[in-house]
């Protein structure tokens, strides 16, 4: 059903242009619709998230081409990229008997976040208004449509502060608003008319009069009407107004246009406002966040916040992908409010480094075309001229010479390893010798440039010549020459090249980076390793000299497999202690550190970027409840603050994001699928090979979990392991390419005997069992006994500081199992112990009182009585 609005002419109010067009399908721009509301699919998505709404935190509507983002009380900003149009956009409603609008900020009550938009509800004894905001999937436009249940005549006025700005630091002159009439909309435009969009609705019955050639002071704004007809307020003393029991939907606000001519802009705007525009666009968007749940990798296990992580993890990383007209499509950073005195949105620019680290989750997931095109392609058409990877380019670079005249682009030396990185993993995950053959000058150039500084024949990249590792800023960087991230990078990315080389036929080229890698291993491990401590230093300084402080970095390295087995296991017991690990993620410097602020960028504030890292160096020495730990802290920093989105970063100290953090930060996001993918699960491909190896480490109690659409190749596989009666079976099917060599190799329990080949780490068992899958193929590891630590899950607040207890490490000693403990001073906790006969029991231990660190901990060692 249509409904018709009647056209009227905006009465003038004092004020600028508008600058939003919210397309949506003119399904009902206002119908008094008794009885007969006009039907769009705005159905529940399984993974919604709702809740009461919360002044300043925020929300996003993410497409390829624009965004809304805003705090849940109703307050937005709208780019379409590389232009900001707008901010503080807000609604506020006329109704009888108030002589002011009330504002909607006072009445918003409820959130829904979506993949496919976010609904803001606002609740009145009159009125319930419910504003559905979204970005079509990759058009220039934001969508709002508003559903209306009124008791009495009202209108919606919408206000806003307009901008018409590039992304910093470029710049637009002469920029002006001025309203539309047939287009019921204000143009949002500028001297040159080169940068164009409409906001507006058939629903508008006023409009503020704006000045000529220039943005007024006071904020523009819109009136819309709402059951078809304006509204009048009553005289003093007459009645408050009949009653009407309107329910309209659905009355549209929509933005669209960009950086393109104005007939453009305005055929945009005019092929949304048409009925059924705004349902198909809706329906596009659903369809795509299904396709993202049902063909990617997806995780069925007893934690359903870490099931529901891990799909809120795919919308995210499929949001990093940006289309920019001037520079093409490429995975951004992040997704964060430049408010009134800014043109910076959060990181919602193209990271060279961000976007290489994302891309191992993205890969394991099944996000492999964004990896192939976003990370890949688009770096590497902007690769310097020596072979070095970009850092950074801003939205706006387009437009200025960001390259030569600003100091950005090519900061960072860790970016080109962890491109060449990226590349190999994709690669192993792909198959795909094509684009390795396509991108070849590249991938050499990057191996030249990096192997090239280092300058003292160590093996190493050196900061001093590479540029930014580990460290932006902060007395940690002083003297540094090779900081133990960027050489961990480095060697995990020369294995990866060597076999690039070999598939681009440049086998001796490979060969030189395997022996590049040996020399570098051998100085990582010969100048940074710490026996007196049991601990890996910072970095190699110079003169010689080393940084001996602890730090989360050597995790990087660690996830890797880049150091020694037995150091490696002594640093994850390092890593998962207090000093390092709150309940909520890890600090990258130790809190005993002179240098330690938990309010410091570097310094002591939680990343869940680093934090993932630490929980992949968990498992990958055979740390697994230290893993899950920081696995669950990662994931539960989804949902804690705003929902669905993952922060940059945290207090060190009270679990609360800093006022400075982007809060939709994608390296923060991809860490929930990273160490997952790779250590929980133990997933690893070697597509290339024709291989697949499952090693998980499966929390004890878990006694089932399937995983959904792993990418091999061309091939999907499910996988769906059980434990039960003595034994761990993982069922394996396969859909499309050829039969893959499958090593099933799960992590039994500390102690355990089995009668398959094994393997005994420090800190569990691994037995290995192996066959061909074709379609489908079972394996199964018998094993008996073992011990398995329960221990309560971590669960702060916003605001708390950290209590939990945490493992440290679990040891047979001369035959008895031991667990390293730490617990807050003076506290007793309880947990689970499954025994060698396969029961579970109670236990608990109380921590002593005296001999607290700084964060109020203590260490103990728990060994059960038989």
């Amino acid at each position: 059903m249509v409904v018709s609005v009647r056209s009227r002419r905006p009465a003038s109010f004092t004020s600028s242009a508008l600058a939003l067009v919210v397309a949506s399908a003119v399904l009902a721009a206002a119908a008094q619709a008794q009885g007969t509301v006009p039907s769009f699919p705005l159905g529940a998505s399984p993974i919604a998230l709702d809740g009461d709404a919360r002044p300043g935190v925020f929300v996003s509507a993410v497409g390829r081409r624009a965004i809304a983002m805003g705090t849940e009380d109703g307050r937005l900003e709208l780019w379409s990229w590389p232009l900001k149009w707008l901010h503080d956009f807000e609604l506020s409603f006329r109704i009888p008997k108030y002589a002011e609008p009330i504002a909607g900020r006072a009445v918003a009550r409820r959130v829904v976040q979506r993949p496919e938009g976010v609904t803001i509800e606002y609740a009145h004894e009159q009125f319930t208004v419910r504003q559905h905001v979204f970005a079509p999937l990759d058009l220039p436009a934001v969508v709002m449509l508003l559903e209306v249940d009124a008791l009495r005549p009202m209108e919606i006025v919408a206000r806003f502060t307009p901008d018409i700005h590039y992304a910093w630091p470029a710049s637009l002159g002469g920029q002006y608003l001025v309203w539309n009439d047939d287009a019921r909309a204000f143009l949002f435009s500028e001297s040159r008319r080169r940068v164009n969009a409409f906001l507006g609705s058939p629903a508008v019955t006023e409009a503020s009069d704006v000045p000529a050639h220039m943005l007024a002071a006071a904020p523009p704004q819109l009136v819309l009407a709402v059951g078809g007809e304006r509204y009048t307020p009553p005289k003093l003393g007459e009645p408050p107004g009949r009653r009407i029991d309107a329910h309209v939907a659905y009355i549209p606000i929509v933005l669209a246009g960009g950086a393109m001519p104005r007939d453009s802009a305005r055929a945009l705007y005019e092929r949304l406002v048409k009925p059924g525009a705004a349902e198909a666009e809706w329906r596009r968007r659903v369809a795509h966040a299904d396709s993202l749940r049902t063909t990617r990798l997806s995780l069925h296990s007893p934690d359903s916040l870490l099931d529901r992580a891990v799909e809120w993890a795919k919308v995210n990383l499929d949001e990093s992908m940006v289309c920019n007209p001037d520079l093409g499509c490429g995975l951004v950073a992040g997704h964060g409010l430049s408010g009134a005195a800014s043109d910076r949105p959060g990181f919602g620019w193209f990271f060279g480094g961000d976007a290489a680290i994302n891309s191992f989750a993205m890969s394991g997931s099944g996000q492999t075309a964004l990896v192939r095109d976003g990370a890949l392609r688009f770096f590497a058409r902007y690769q310097r001229a020596d072979g070095k990877i970009t850092h950074e380019i801003s939205q706006g670079a387009g437009q200025i010479d960001w390259f030569g005249a600003y100091p950005y682009a090519f900061y960072h030396g860790d970016t080109t390893p962890f491109w060449l990185l990226a590349f190999g993993e994709y690669w192993r995950q792909t198959a795909d010798t094509t684009l390795v053959r396509e991108l070849w000058p590249n991938l050499r150039k990057a191996y030249l440039w990096s192997r090239a500084t280092d300058t003292d024949g160590d093996g190493l990249m050196e900061n001093t010549s590479a540029g930014a590792g580990a460290l932006e800023v902060g007395d940690l960087q002083i003297g540094i020459r090779s900081d133990v991230y960027l050489a961990g990078v480095w060697i995990a990315a020369l294995d990866r090249f060597a076999r690039l080389a070999a598939a681009a036929g440049e086998p001796a080229l490979g060969d030189s980076a395997r022996a590049l890698r040996t020399r570098a291993v051998r100085t990582l491990e010969s100048r940074l390793w710490l026996p007196a401590r049991g601990q890996y230093a910072f970095a190699l300084l110079e003169a010689g000299a080393v940084n001996e402080s602890l730090t989360a970095w050597p995790a990087t390295a660690m996830a890797f497999d880049v150091l020694d087995p037995s150091r490696g296991a002594a640093m994850a017991e390092r890593l998962a202690s207090s000093e390092i690990m709150t309940d909520w993620g890890a600090r990258p410097l130790s809190a005993a550190s002179p240098l330690f602020d938990p309010l410091h960028y570097n310094n002591g504030a939680v990343w869940p970027f680093v934090t993932g890292w630490v929980a992949l160096a968990a498992y990958r020495y055979h740390a697994p409840l230290a893993g899950r730990f920081a696995l669950d802290a990662v994931a539960r920093t989804g949902f804690d603050e705003a929902r669905g989105r993952n922060p940059e970063v945290i207090s060190g100290r009270l679990y609360k994001p800093l006022d400075t953090a982007v809060p939709q930060q994608f390296f923060a996001t991809s860490m929930v699928l990273t160490p997952l993918i790779r250590g929980l699960l133990g997933i690893d491909v070697d597509a290339p090979a024709g291989r697949l190896t499952v090693a998980p480490h499966l929390p004890a109690e878990w006694d089932s979990v399937r995983v959904e659409n792993v990418p091999v190749g061309q091939s999907r596989v499910t996988v769906a392991i059980r434990r039960a009666a003595g034994r761990l079976t993982a069922s394996f099917t396969k859909e499309g390419g050829a039969p893959l060599a499958v090593t099933f190799s799960p992590a039994l329990p500390l102690g355990a005997t089995t009668t398959a080949a094994h393997i005994e780490t420090p800190g569990d068992v691994h037995a290995t069992v192996t066959g061909t899958l074709n379609d489908r193929l079972v394996l199964e590891v018998p094993y008996v006994g073992g011990w398995s630590l329960i221990p309560p899950r971590a669960r702060p607040r916003i605001g708390d500081r950290s209590s939990a207890m945490r493992v440290l490490s679990e040891r047979i000693v001369n035959g008895k199992y031991v667990a390293t403990l730490e617990g807050f001073a003076g506290r007793s906790y309880a947990f689970r112990l499954r025994v060698p006969d396969g029961s579970v029991r109670e236990e608990s231990v109380t921590f002593p009182a005296t001999g607290a660190n700084a964060d109020g901990y203590v260490t103990m060692t728990f060994a059960p009585g038989r």
